[in-house]
């Protein structure tokens, strides 16, 4: 059977937040009138106030994850690390939770490391990226110099080009059949 998670109690979303607290508190200290506040200014950056009193169950997967990584500032590190953080998302979600995650690195000096499978979101949303084949980095740096047509042959097997979309000037990558 399946091991339950937090996420399937009926736990208020601020409760969720206000569990990343808990590294900072002794066995059986409640939260402080600090604490709270950290929490809501956690919510408050990842613009999910309006989620606060909605049970997580709840809520969409866009906003459980918007609530996860609220729950991950709470707890006030300085390197936030994600695994996939837009899996089983829909694509104005995808966008929200990177675009959100980078200005939180931005802002708060946030190191983040992400394992980011879509190369496209990983070009586009991220400063520096390693490329890796069978465990091996084989590429570490810029996405410019990371995602170049050789490399993406050798990793993947695949015909592609990164490029600056027209419309966003983003980088962007195309991929050929």
């Amino acid at each position: 059977m399946p091991q339950a998670t937090y996420l399937e109690f009926p736990f208020s979303a601020r409760e969720i937040v206000l569990m990343g607290r808990s590294p900072h508190l002794s066995r059986f200290q409640m939260e402080s009138p600090r604490d709270r506040a950290i929490a809501e200014r956690a919510l408050h950056a990842t613009h999910a106030q309006h989620l606060a009193d909605r049970l997580v169950t709840t809520l969409s997967g866009g906003e459980r994850q918007r609530i996860v990584i609220a729950r991950a500032l709470a707890q006030e590190p300085r390197l936030l690390l994600l695994d996939e953080p837009t899996s089983n998302l829909d694509v104005r979600h995808q966008m929200d939770v990177l675009t959100l995650t980078r200005a939180q690195a931005r802002e708060r000096g946030l190191g983040v490391i992400a394992a980011i499978h879509d190369l496209g979101q990983a070009a586009r949303y991220c400063d520096r990226l390693a490329l890796m084949v069978g465990g091996a980095i084989i590429a570490d740096g810029a996405p410019e110099t990371v995602l170049d047509s050789e490399r993406l042959r050798y990793a993947f097997g695949i015909d592609a080009r990164l490029y600056r979309d027209p419309y966003s000037g983003a980088l962007a990558l195309s991929l050929r059949e």
